[in-house]
């Protein structure tokens, strides 16, 4: 009776979908052991990187660079989720740092899917051996003789890990798109044809396997978050689609940013900007006609400009500022 009355509290304590988990588990681990086998275990996966070279126009279609070295495409693919981020302004002004996201990771670990895919392959391994045993030479081939569509290749037989994502989707980020891309058939960067400095040390480095664009796309206006996935590994990064553009330049007490279209180069007007250090806010405001807005604060070090666009466009604009050296003549472009 202690026992019965013990199964029943689990069951009430429980929900279902972790009990039909560790009835598969036990289940799984029960069959292999009498098998004599052990299920393969989650692909480890290696280091990578994963970068945001530009920001993007909604006509434009967005990329991610991946640098998977040791890699080097030889895993079937990484897994790429997209996250549009529904408070952009509010999301980036918490970052303390924008060269590295701070998202906190849901891990999950591969679960009994590709366990049970493998035990489920080996029985229909082991029960093709029978029949083919089953059967003499001459037999099998008289009937694949009259039916060719019936002869198999003991060598397809077994099935390889599929190899699932072992990280749960993000919460509180809606997933705009989810697949897998393929590095081994993803084509590695190539320095431009087109373009040649001679006598110069900017050289582009070797071409390298595993070092590629992931293509995202056409997106509509608005902040997004990348998130890669290869086996226990993973890396995340933000894509800004917008159809505006900020010019700034910053001195010792203010900032002053002009936003233009980046079609037709026009002022754009109304546009939220926030001047934030990766501590905080130091300045809002918003463009006026002429696409100006002066933000007068002194000026940290590094500091980033944000903002966003009446059409939910999300651009920034990162800034430097150096007391010791502002009698350097210095031009960016």
């Amino acid at each position: 009776m202690a026992s019965t009355l013990g199964q029943s509290q689990l069951h009430r304590r429980l929900p279902a979908g972790v009990l039909v988990a560790l009835i598969a588990v036990a289940v799984l681990s029960t069959a292999l052991a009498a098998a004599g086998q052990t299920a393969p275990g989650p692909f480890p996966g290696a280091e990578f990187f994963l970068l945001s070279d530009a920001s993007v126009g909604s006509d434009d279609v967005a990329v991610v660079r991946l640098e998977s070295p040791s890699l080097g495409g030889a895993y079937e693919g990484v897994d790429i989720v997209v996250y549009r981020i529904p408070k952009p302004l509010d999301f980036l002004a918490a970052q303390r740092n924008l060269h590295r996201i701070e998202v906190p990771s849901v891990y999950a670990g591969e679960g009994a899917a590709n366990g049970l895919r493998y035990l489920w392959s080996q029985w229909h391994r082991q029960a093709r051996d029978s029949w083919h045993r089953l059967f003499a030479a001459p037999a099998r081939q008289a009937v694949v003789a009259r039916a060719p569509e019936v002869r198999s290749d003991p060598a397809r037989w077994p099935v390889d890990p599929i190899y699932p994502a072992q990280f749960t989707p993000l919460p509180g980020y809606p997933v705009v798109d989810r697949f897998r891309y393929p590095l081994a058939q993803a084509r590695p960067i190539e320095p431009p044809k087109d373009v040649t400095l001679p006598g110069s040390s900017s050289n582009f480095i070797a071409v390298a396997r595993g070092n590629v664009h992931v293509p995202l796309g056409r997106r509509a206006p608005g902040l997004y978050l990348v998130e890669a996935l290869i086996g226990s590994y993973r890396a995340a990064t933000l894509v800004f689609v917008s159809d505006t553009v900020a010019v700034t330049k910053i001195s010792a007490g203010e900032l002053l940013v002009w936003t233009v279209s980046r079609q037709t180069g026009r002022p754009v007007a109304g546009a939220e900007i926030a001047w934030t250090d990766g501590l905080g806010t130091l300045k809002s405001g918003r463009t006026g006609r002429d696409g100006l807005v002066v933000l007068e604060h002194a000026s940290p070090e590094r500091t980033y400009v944000v903002g966003r666009d009446a059409g939910g466009g999300v651009f920034v604009s990162e800034n430097f500022y150096y007391d010791s050296e502002i009698y350097d003549a210095k031009l960016y472009a």
